[in-house]
């Protein structure tokens, strides 16, 4: 599977035509998990016209991914948003948002499963059949000064089937009556983001 590896920033062409889409896929890839101390070190970006985009950030801000990341007019797909949202929105000047989770889309259709069930990888074999591979280059070096070709393909196998599977979630919530409940769930997703970057503590608890 081809991927285009940019460093800094999205060029221009690219974001003209990621601008004209009502959805793009995103994934992120980091230094560890947790978004005060670690790094984000990739963002990929995926769409029918482009094809898998992997954007490898360094210490400037990249504008451009940040006008596609605040755009209104297109929906951001994760898997496990708030993940992503979190060093995103710490580590970007940009409020990502709207955005849309396959991940509280497959919990909301199932609640049942085991916290595996959940998982990408779990997902598109169930629901559309492809396999991906989640090997040991999930935890390897994305700060390297080259990517491996293992972790290019691990990065666009993150975002190269998000579109399909969340349009297929999208179906079967609507069937069993909780597409609406799904579409409150992420419009809250940013604030959630929000909430939690900027230091509030959870509104929601006692």
């Amino acid at each position: 599977m081809s991927a285009t590896v940019r460093s800094g920033d999205l060029d221009r062409d690219a974001l003209a035509v990621l601008l004209q889409q009502d959805s793009i896929a995103v994934d992120t890839e980091t230094s560890g998990l947790d978004w005060r101390a670690d790094r984000l070190l990739l963002v990929q970006i995926y769409s029918e016209p482009t094809g898998a985009l992997l954007v490898r950030l360094g210490d400037e801000t990249p504008p451009r991914l940040c006008q596609l990341l605040e755009n209104e007019h297109v929906t951001k797909v994760f898997h496990f948003a708030p993940f992503d949202l979190r060093f995103l929105m710490a580590q970007l000047p940009a409020r990502v948002d709207p955005v849309a989770c396959t991940k509280a889309a497959s919990k909301l259709l199932d609640p049942t499963r085991s916290p595996s069930a959940y998982s990408l990888q779990s997902l598109l074999q169930r629901e559309l059949g492809v396999k991906i591979n989640k090997g040991a280059v999930r935890i390897s070096d994305w700060g390297s000064a080259e990517l491996s070709a293992e972790q290019v393909q691990y990065a666009a196998d993150d975002v190269t089937h998000l579109l399909q599977l969340h349009e297929q979630l999208e179906r079967e919530l609507r069937t069993i009556g909780r597409y609406d409940l799904y579409r409150e769930v992420c419009r809250y997703l940013p604030v959630d983001a929000t909430l939690r970057t900027q230091g509030f503590p959870d509104p929601l608890e006692y």
